[in-house]
């Protein structure tokens, strides 16, 4: 028997062995978080509780891409410079990111993300006075882990930084997935 009959074939399923494997790790998945959110900007720095919702879809144990949904709370208190009273402001974020993964073991991953958002702030009426009403598109970032229960079940601890013109609003959550395989 040549070696060439055998070599091919042989090489054929390397080849497509990681890509068998691959297939497992991908899927839709659907979630939601809750957080910590710190909002900066000229008038007003002060934290409150965010919410969202998330999914995305996983390409392979390095990749996904996410659609997310944060609500970043009522965020009040004494405005700088204090002559301005107070005030609040409700950040909101719809944003589509890109999301690095490197697995360490069988069921956790370290995550990098990058994205872009279309934001807005609403403030009360005392401070629109100051600063208008307030919305754009504008990146954000951030890092975080993630924990795999099952195949199907995620834990996900993340920090993110999301610019908000000249705002900046820090999040700290813990969110819970389902993928679908």
């Amino acid at each position: 028997m040549s070696p060439i009959r055998i070599l091919v074939p042989a090489l054929a399923l390397a080849l497509a062995l990681p890509v068998a494997a691959q297939a497992a790790e991908r899927g839709f998945y659907a979630g939601g978080k809750v957080g910590a959110a710190s909002y900066d900007d000229d008038f007003l720095d002060e934290d409150d509780t965010s919410f969202g919702v998330y999914g995305g879809f996983q390409f392979n144990p390095y990749f996904a891409l996410e659609g997310s949904y944060t609500n970043f709370g009522d965020i009040e208190g004494s405005l700088t410079p204090p002559d301005l009273g107070t005030g609040s402001v409700e950040p909101r974020s719809f944003g589509v990111a890109a999301i690095g993964m490197l697995p360490i073991g069988n069921q956790f991953s370290l995550l990098a993300s990058a994205g872009l958002q279309s934001w807005e702030a609403n403030p009360d009426d005392d401070l629109e006075d100051v600063v208008g009403d307030r919305d754009s598109t504008d990146p954000f970032y951030g890092v975080g882990a993630q924990f795999d229960f099952t195949s199907n079940v995620s834990l996900r601890a993340q920090y993110q930084r999301y610019e908000f013109g000249d705002a900046d609003n820090d999040e700290v959550s813990l969110g819970l997935h389902y993928t679908f395989r």
